[in-house]
């Protein structure tokens, strides 16, 4: 599916002219009690030939075009929970979460198709190829002494395709005597396939990766 094009009358507007943009941003961080704390975003970036895929159907070729002025605004969210500075214990189990609501990513403007025999059906105002609505990610984890373990999960919304979650994993143990620090991660646990890649089409994600290794510092 081709986007959208441009009428030739349109003198004014080059297709090699620069991306640029205008970002606005306003938020608050606190901390309520000691272990808590929540963050709030709200942001507003406004685009002028922004680059975007010229086809859904994305891949390693996927064409780009100018995609002239766009809008993107939404909320960002952020919290995270730590037992240790709650209950004063000497382990800690922690919670951390956060969530977009892109509400609008959205060509703005006139726009008009590209397809033979809709060339005159105008397009302004749909969505962005792979911007997704929504995205989380949240991790609850485990640290005690030198151990410090946690799960993740990532949900990303609707964006010309379906919904995707996939789960991560990561522990990690200090061994201060030697200078290093031991690590397992398992990630894409459950072997799902999921875009990894929006700004270039959709790629495929990697299928289920173990990894295990040491951190040397000197």
């Amino acid at each position: 599916m081709v986007l959208h094009h441009w009428p030739k009358n349109w003198n004014w507007y080059k297709a090699d002219d620069a991306e640029k943009s205008w970002n606005y941003e306003v938020g608050f961080r606190t901390r309520p009690i000691s272990g808590i704390s929540l963050e709030s975003t709200f942001f507003r970036n406004n685009y002028e030939n922004q680059v975007v895929p010229a086809s859904i159907a994305g891949g390693i070729g996927a064409v780009f075009t100018n995609g002239g002025k766009t809008l993107h605004q939404g909320i960002e969210l952020n919290a995270r929970f730590d037992s240790s500075n709650i209950f004063k214990t000497g382990y800690n189990i922690y919670f951390q979460t956060a969530y977009t609501n892109l509400f609008d990513a959205k060509f703005v403007g006139t726009r008009l198709s590209a397809i033979t025999g809709f060339t005159t059906v105008s397009v302004s105002e749909n969505r962005l190829p792979y911007a997704p609505k929504q995205l989380i990610t949240s991790s609850i984890g485990y640290a005690y002494s030198n151990f410090d373990g946690f799960v993740e999960s990532n949900y990303i919304g609707r964006q010309f395709s379906a919904t995707q979650i996939y789960f991560s994993a990561t522990a990690n143990y200090r061994v201060e005597k030697l200078k290093s620090t031991f690590f397992v991660t398992a990630k894409n646990i459950f072997d799902r396939t999921f875009i990894v890649d929006r700004s270039r089409g959709i790629l495929p994600s990697s299928p289920r990766l173990l990894q295990a290794g040491v951190k040397i510092n000197f």
